[in-house]
């Protein structure tokens, strides 16, 4: 949730042909795979610092502080190779931050500063709960994989520098337009509508927009949807899968009126 890596494109199909009457058409379509993430290890013991003598930053919700110290990521960047680190994390000293409830699943969730980049990339999305104005309750297991976070164990800043690692790629499905994911991180009325498609045993496929919060709007008889892979069609519900709008080939839009019951964001 709170590291990102890079993406890389997977070409779906190779095979084009030209378009002629009762003739099969292929199309070459190239899919983003999901995001890679980073591992940082942290250990030993915590520090607090006296935010007295550093430097103020983010609006004065933070303070600079040597950003290799840290085990959260996408945080903004100070001087040299410090970052912007909010108050509440540089004052936690091995505390908890504040409990909430994430949107999905009605599962545990600890309130997170929109200081950190992947928080506010998606503060439209995630919900405040009983959060700060300048922050959004993050989760305490990853939706995507049921692996833990860790942002709800103790936290702070560190004496000693971290340890970085390289990711492992999330499992991928439905021509990467979803992502598999434990069955017990989908909320309960959707899980019936996820496939197994070719996530390992005892996963489901969810879609990427479902877990991400980054869904592609469309249009549907001049109603709003979202753009969503056919290999989710129960979730399309009656609609017939013949609306595509500014959808991918692999995709079809499911009106909000049928997503929005679903839970699915930006409906």
């Amino acid at each position: 949730m709170i590291e990102r890596g890079f993406v890389v494109l997977i070409t779906a199909a190779v095979t084009a042909a030209a378009c002629t009457v009762g003739e099969t058409t292929y199309l070459t379509v190239e899919q983003p795979s999901r995001a890679v993430s980073a591992v940082k290890t942290c250990s030993g013991a915590f520090a607090k610092p006296d935010l007295g003598k550093l430097k103020a930053c983010g609006n004065d919700k933070g303070h600079c502080y040597d950003g290799a110290k840290i085990a959260i990521a996408n945080l903004p960047a100070c001087d040299g190779s410090d970052s912007c680190i909010p108050d509440k994390v540089l004052a936690a000293n091995g505390s908890k931050l504040k409990s909430c409830t994430f949107f999905v699943g009605g599962k545990s969730g600890v309130c997170m500063s929109t200081m950190i980049k992947d928080i506010d990339a998606h503060k439209n999305e995630l919900q405040k709960d009983v959060c700060d104005e300048d922050e959004r309750c993050a989760p305490c297991v990853d939706p995507r994989d049921g692996s833990d976070t860790h942002i709800c164990d103790p936290i702070g800043v560190y004496q000693d520098a971290c340890k970085g690692g390289p990711g492992t790629q999330l499992p991928s499905c439905c021509h990467h337009q979803g992502v598999c994911i434990s069955p017990d991180a989908a909320p309960a009325d959707q899980r019936d509508s996820m496939v197994p498609d070719i996530c390992p045993r005892s996963k489901v496929c969810a879609p990427a927009s479902l877990v991400d919060g980054k869904p592609k709007p469309c249009n549907v008889l001049g109603d709003p949807g979202v753009c969503i892979d056919v290999c989710f069609s129960k979730m399309l519900g009656p609609i017939q899968k013949v609306f595509r709008d500014k959808c991918s080939p692999t995709e079809v839009c499911l009106p909000c009126l049928i997503g929005a019951g679903q839970g699915v964001p930006g409906c």
